[in-house]
């Protein structure tokens, strides 16, 4: 059980779907404003520049790095939030730049809502 979160470069995106969040900390060139929905640019949900590049000196850093990262967005659920209610309502399409290879943050921020989103499956079944 999962909901897929798709990854889309922002790059050349002109009319992004419906659950579609802007994870960049800028807002990019050629995307008007009017085309993401009220709230669907969250700027401080990606990691900072800093812990990305100490991360992208040695990738054997990724564990640490997600470790890190997650351990930040754990104790801000505000920035994360409101990814994870679009989730939970079907749909979740992260916008963004650069290429989401395994070593991305967007792949970091994307396992991420996973685990949250299982946590939060597995307290309603309890309940």
């Amino acid at each position: 059980m999962g909901i897929e979160i798709r990854l889309e470069r922002v790059e050349g995106c002109r009319n992004p779907p419906a659950g579609a969040f802007l994870v960049d900390s800028k807002w990019p060139r050629g995307l008007p404003r009017s085309a993401l929905a009220a709230g669907h640019w969250l700027p401080r949900v990606m990691p900072t520049d800093e812990l990305v590049a100490w991360m992208r000196l040695q990738p054997l850093r990724w564990a640490t790095f997600c470790d890190i990262y997650w351990a930040d967005m754990g104790n801000n659920p505000a920035r994360w939030l409101p990814l994870l209610k679009a989730m939970e309502q079907g749909e979740l399409a992260l916008l963004h730049s650069g290429e989401p290879d395994e070593h991305s943050p967007v792949m970091a921020l994307k396992a991420f809502l996973q685990q949250r989103y299982r946590e939060r499956q597995g307290e309603k079944a309890e309940a």
